[in-house]
């Protein structure tokens, strides 16, 4: 992530409160958030698998996907 303002900041942390407080609140049920405050939490995109290897997996064939 860039170097962020103070104001960007301020607002990051504010809104990452918030999806703890929620997630808190609510356990178990997804809680939306934007990419940049999920980013800022922490959270990567998860690379491991792509299509390929999801239809190898299941021995699905191609024609079905």
């Amino acid at each position: 992530m860039e170097k962020l303002t103070e104001e960007e900041k301020a607002y990051l942390e504010a809104a990452a409160k918030e999806v703890e407080r929620q997630a808190m609140e609510n356990p178990g049920v997804p809680i939306p958030v934007d990419p940049d405050v999920a980013e800022y939490m922490g959270a990567a995109p998860d690379d491991s698998m792509d299509e390929a290897d999801i239809v190898e997996s299941h021995d699905i064939p191609w024609e079905a996907v």
